[in-house]
C-alpha cells in the first residue's frame, strides 16, 4: 500500500515539473507588456528618431490625425474657434492662433510666446468697464516703476450698434527690446459676458498686432 502511494507521488510530481517547463518555454518566446502604468520602451534608439526627423514638420504633423489642416479662403484668412467659449474670429494665414488652457485664443505674429502678440478672450459675468479697470489696476501694481505712460479711464469707442470700450498703457522691457504698447478692448456682450481684445508690441512696430487686433474685433462672432 505504501509503494503504491510513493510511486503516486512520484507521478504526480513528474507531471507538475513538466507542465512548469511547459509554460517557461512559452514565457521565453513572448514580451511580458507593459503595466498601464508603465511607458512601453521604444524599440530605437533616440539618435535613430532624430536622425530620421524632417527637419521643418508639416501642419499635417502638428495636428491630430482627427483634425483637418486649417484651409485659407480666397483672401488668405483662416478662422479660429473655441467651441467650448462659442465664439469666433478671423486672422491671416501668415499668423499663428492657439489656444490657450482656457480655450481663449493668442495669435503670435513671430514665434510662440515672442512679440508681437495679441489675444480674443471671454470674461463670464462681468462688465466692460470693470474688467479693464481690475486690468489697468493690475498693470500699475506690477510694473510699478516701469510704467511709462499709465492706463487710463476705459473710453468708449464708436463700433455701429457694439458696445467697446478702450485703454492703452507702455512700459518699459529691456528684454523685450524697449519700451512696449498694450492695448485692451473690451466688448460687452448680450449674454452678460466681455469680449476682450489686446495686444502687446513693441512701441513704434505694432502694426501686426494692429493688424490683428482690427480684424479679430471686425470678425468676431458668438455661436
Amino acid at each position: 500500500m505504501m509503494k503504491k502511494n510513493i510511486r503516486r507521488l512520484f507521478i504526480i510530481a513528474a507531471l507538475m515539473l513538466a507542465a512548469l517547463m511547459v509554460f517557461s518555454l512559452a514565457a521565453c518566446g513572448k514580451e511580458e507588456a507593459p503595466a498601464p502604468t508603465e511607458t512601453p520602451v521604444a524599440d530605437v534608439s533616440l539618435d535613430a528618431v532624430q536622425s530620421e526627423a524632417p527637419a521643418s514638420p508639416s501642419p499635417e504633423n502638428l495636428l491630430p490625425s482627427a483634425t483637418p489642416v486649417p484651409t485659407a479662403n480666397a483672401e488668405g484668412l483662416l478662422t479660429f474657434t473655441s467651441m467650448s467659449k462659442g465664439f469666433s474670429f478671423q486672422y491671416d494665414q501668415k499668423y499663428i492662433a492657439l489656444s490657450n488652457p482656457a480655450d481663449n485664443a493668442m495669435v503670435y505674429a513671430g514665434g510662440d510666446a515672442e512679440l508681437p502678440f495679441c489675444s480674443v478672450s471671454i470674461i463670464p459675468q462681468t462688465n466692460a468697464v470693470d474688467y479693464l479697470k481690475e486690468i489697468a489696476s493690475g498693470v500699475q501694481i506690477e510694473l510699478e516703476g516701469s510704467i511709462d505712460t499709465a492706463p487710463g479711464e476705459p473710453e468708449n469707442i464708436p463700433y455701429g450698434d457694439r458696445d467697446i470700450y478702450y485703454f492703452y498703457y507702455t512700459y518699459n522691457d529691456e528684454e523685450a527690446g524697449g519700451l512696449v504698447i498694450c492695448a485692451y478692448y473690451g466688448e460687452n456682450l448680450d449674454s452678460g459676458d466681455v469680449a476682450v481684445f489686446s495686444s502687446t508690441a513693441l512701441y513704434g512696430a505694432s502694426e501686426d498686432a494692429d493688424a490683428i487686433l482690427k480684424l479679430a474685433i471686425e470678425t468676431f462672432k458668438i455661436g
